[in-house]
């Protein structure tokens, strides 16, 4: 909601509003600042030729999880394991396969749901809904991740508290964050992290 919508690009795979107030007229085709990106395999061309300017520092892909799940779907006319192996092929490259070549003053901040499963230790673990076993276990996107954030909800005096927890904290979660950078929980306002990411690597 606190992004600057003048150097901020939304990604999402389909026509849902935005959730906080005024996000129509904040972002839309018109501000050319919206795109609705419906195909797996035009993600990483959107962020590329987005990557080619110099105005745009914050791309939000709104959200993968429901990319992956399209894919999926499209391809269920297809047999065997190769459209297993293609989707991960096409989910690493959309994102994790161009960083490097990515500007270092852009950030990408990649939106996912996640579901909690027992491991071996019959402990509970939050991990990133995919589709697919080959990104579960050999690929694991979040791993290519310096930060992952997890949304925490709370009820304080009748009213929800969102935040974003930054760290393990013995829930599961896998929340990661370079030590120092951020608060164990951090307000809900991906420009308020993102400037104290900053504020991090550009310390002396």
């Amino acid at each position: 909601m606190n992004l600057d919508p003048e150097s901020t690009v939304i990604l999402r795979p389909n026509s849902k509003d935005l959730p906080f107030p005024g996000g129509r007229k904040k972002y839309n085709k018109e501000k050319g600042n919206l795109f609705t990106v419906s195909n797996l395999d035009d993600l990483g061309m959107y962020i590329e030729k987005i990557n080619g300017g110099k105005k745009i520092k914050t791309i939000v892909v709104e959200d993968f999880s429901h990319l992956l799940g399209q894919r999926v779907l499209a391809d269920m006319h297809l047999k065997g394991f190769d459209k297993w192996n293609k989707l991960a092929f096409d989910a690493f490259h959309s994102v994790i396969g161009i960083e490097k070549d990515l500007r270092e003053d852009l950030y990408i901040v990649l939106i996912a749901h996640t579901e909690i499963m027992m491991n071996d230790d019959d402990e509970k673990e939050t991990f990133m809904i995919t589709p697919g076993k080959l990104l579960d276990r050999l690929i694991k996107i979040p791993s290519y991740f310096t930060y992952i954030l997890h949304t925490n909800v709370v009820m304080r005096d009748e009213k929800i508290n969102y935040s974003f927890l930054t760290n393990q904290d013995g829930s599961g979660r896998e929340a990661k964050s370079p030590e120092g950078c951020l608060e164990l929980l951090e307000d809900n306002d991906y420009a308020h992290i993102i400037s104290k990411i900053e504020a991090y690597q550009n310390s002396a």
